[in-house]
């Protein structure tokens, strides 16, 4: 009970050393690639951007993509680990005091399980930062204000922004019906070129057609407050019911404990809220696929012969080429989830939980 209690915290400590290296590895080299692509698109338009806003946009775009091919890392981690133990005979050490390699196995999944949680309690919420953060730098750069690209969704509605020429309105709806694309309860609020507030137009209704709002009983009110009724307005505009549906606030600024919150809103409001569910079920799904990735590198690397390195070389090359199909066939079968293609659970979990499934048999056959 000692030596198994032992064997589990070498089995933790040597699996996240190896996970600090290989991540450590992977931010250089992430990093690098994308400090060449900021400073390529800041220079293809003209931007002069200070260094320190380059390092920092560096820093923030390598946690987005290291924390978007978290369970790879693990996966990589795990190659790393067993080639350790190998390289200083400590298989050979475990099997000989009567542990079988299957409660190894069994010791560096609970440390997978482990690395899991961290990933969902603290990565993602410093990618969700690292994200709203990138999106404020690169708005002030771009001199583009927030409002102009989203929409904001509350409990008791949504808020966007609709530009024509030199006019612009703020529009606030108390819920959609997207069946007949028309807005309810609608107030516009109307601006100038120089962003003073020139009056508002109160509805019970809009909807999109010729390009232009159609307001039903709509009344007026200009800047002196005086008033008007007027049974059917037209406000021109550029937008189309699928554009607003897309302004929606992007899922990897949201944090997957938020995610749920925001769904219901969306819902609640009578928005399209399938890339968020999506996603949000994608960010559970990828425990799964940490596990089945981990599974995975177990079966290709739990045997070594130290007398034929090469082979454990091609081994190892083979492993990986399997296992980049199969992170970016949950990629793809994610963005067919997003399009409304396959149902959404099973966008998420069909390729992890059928990964998993076929390693551990072919682990249990071992």
């Amino acid at each position: 009970m000692k030596i198994n209690s032992i064997l589990f915290r070498y089995t933790t400590v040597l699996f996240f050393k190896s996970f600090l290296i290989v991540i450590c590895c992977f931010f250089i080299m992430t990093a690098m690639l994308e400090y060449m692509e900021i400073v390529r698109r800041f220079a293809s338009h003209h931007i002069t951007v200070p260094y320190e806003v380059i390092s920092e946009l560096t820093i923030l775009n390598s946690v987005v993509t290291i924390a978007s091919f978290f369970p790879f890392t693990a996966f990589l981690s795990t190659i790393l680990f067993f080639i350790t133990i190998h390289g200083r005979m400590e298989l050979m050490v475990i099997k000989c005091v009567g542990i079988s390699v299957r409660q190894l196995v069994r010791y560096l999944l609970c440390s997978t399980i482990l690395m899991g949680g961290i990933y969902i309690t603290i990565l993602d919420k410093i990618s969700t930062f690292s994200v709203n953060r990138i999106n404020s730098i690169e708005s002030k750069i771009t001199k583009k204000t927030q409002i102009e690209e989203k929409i904001a969704v509350t409990n008791k509605g949504v808020w966007f922004r609709d530009v024509w020429q030199s006019k612009s309105y703020i529009i606030y709806a108390k819920s959609f019906l997207n069946s007949q694309k028309k807005l309810l309860n609608v107030r516009f609020f109307e601006f100038d070129e120089q962003n003073d507030f020139k009056g508002s137009i109160y509805s019970d209704s809009a909807e999109i057609s010729d390009n232009s709002w159609k307001l039903e009983n709509a009344k007026m009110i200009d800047v002196n407050g005086s008033e008007r009724a007027v049974p059917l307005f037209n406000v021109p505009t550029n937008l189309s019911f699928k554009n607003i549906d897309k302004m929606t606030t992007n899922p990897k600024s949201i944090s997957f404990w938020s995610m749920a919150k925001y769904v219901d809103m969306l819902e609640k409001v009578g928005l399209s809220s399938i890339k968020h569910k999506i996603n949000w079920f994608a960010r559970l799904s990828s425990l799964l696929q940490i596990i089945a990735l981990v599974l995975l590198a177990s079966i290709f690397c739990i045997n070594y012969d130290a007398r034929n390195t090469r082979r454990y070389a091609l081994k190892v090359a083979i492993l990986i080429a399997i296992a980049f199909p199969i992170h970016f066939t949950n990629n793809i079968m994610i963005a067919l989830g997003e399009n409304g293609r396959v149902p959404i659970w099973f966008a998420a979990f069909s390729i992890p939980i059928f990964t998993t499934l076929i390693t551990y048999l072919n682990l249990l056959k071992k």
